[in-house]
């Protein structure tokens, strides 16, 4: 069984060196190590050249050009692991730290599921042990019309529907049928498009409680436009609505797009009688977001043949 491994990162060289380092020690090896740069300016390559990392014939290293987002990233990263052949791809931003068994655990609950597996996901903790990153309970049923999601429980393996690029390992046969992740994304719902992709186009998914990755990201809360202060970060919550707005109407029932355009149009005004800081410039980039992708202003043409990439 042949598993790659896929990094994406940009101008966080520390934190990449140590998602390397643990990667490199899994208890059960990968066969490659492909590291996606995205047009890092902060000394990366030259860090990873003086560690000696890029001298191992295990590890391949490219940079790109340009800065594609992550969504870009894990778009090349999983495509050279394609091209590879590896049978599984275990994929990971790079502020993400698995724990030394964390592929070995993956492997062992490949051994309990019956049937065909389009991925599985880390347990993901924060660095002080907080849930982090979780992912959506499965909503798949049985013949008798019961939810499966707890029919591994037992051996801590839940059914899940989607999650996020945080230390998940792919089928490498399900790219093939599936395509690769939406680039046009750039950030945030990328991961969420794919593996629901994943879950309901080739097979189910589920969480292995056992295979445990630490994420170090900087503030644990989850993501909210309100506490946002950083006026850099602002415009990417345009992808985030866009991006989360095509997801729900391509992958659940009508009245889920209802209530998503209703809970960020109520965002708006509740923003707009806030104290929030750049709340004008929040608005805008809802009202963007929703207004792209209500009339498709975005590379429709691409997503609506995502699954031939």
């Amino acid at each position: 069984m042949k598993i790659d491994a896929v990094v994406v990162t940009y101008n966080r060289k520390a934190l990449l060196i140590e998602c390397v380092e643990a990667i490199l020690k899994q208890k059960y090896a990968v066969d490659k190590l492909i590291i996606i740069d995205n047009a890092s300016t902060d000394g990366t390559e030259e860090e990873l050249k003086k560690i000696e990392i890029l001298n191992r014939n295990d590890v391949v290293y490219k940079k790109l050009e340009k800065n594609i987002g992550g969504a870009g990233g894990f778009y090349e990263g999983i495509k050279l692991a394609r091209e590879d052949d590896a049978d599984w791809i275990w994929i990971m931003d790079d502020d993400t730290i698995p724990k030394e068994d964390s592929l070995n655990e993956f492997v062992n609950a490949m051994n309990i599921i019956d049937g065909k597996v389009s991925f599985l996901a880390s347990a993901i903790y924060g660095i002080d042990n907080e849930c982090m990153n979780v992912p959506k309970v499965s909503e798949y049923k049985g013949k008798n019309g019961y939810d499966q999601w707890h029919q591994y429980a037992k051996d801590g393996i839940i059914g899940i529907d989607n999650a996020t690029f945080v230390s998940i390992l792919i089928n490498g046969e399900a790219t093939k049928k599936i395509g690769l992740p939406v680039k046009d994304y750039f950030i945030w719902g990328d991961d969420i498009e794919y593996t629901l992709r994943l879950s309901t186009k080739y097979a189910r998914a589920y969480m292995v409680g056992k295979s445990i990755a630490i994420h170090k990201r900087i503030g644990a809360k989850s993501l909210s436009i309100f506490d946002e202060e950083n006026k850099n970060r602002i415009n990417f919550y345009y992808y985030m609505v866009r991006n989360n707005y095509i997801n729900t109407k391509t992958y659940y029932p009508k009245n889920r797009i209802i209530k998503f355009y209703i809970k960020w149009k109520l965002t708006t005004f509740k923003l707009l009688f806030s104290h929030t800081k750049y709340k004008f410039l929040k608005i805008k980039m809802i009202n963007k977001g929703l207004r792209h992708a209500i009339f498709k202003k975005y590379n429709y043409k691409a997503f609506k043949n995502r699954e031939n990439s």
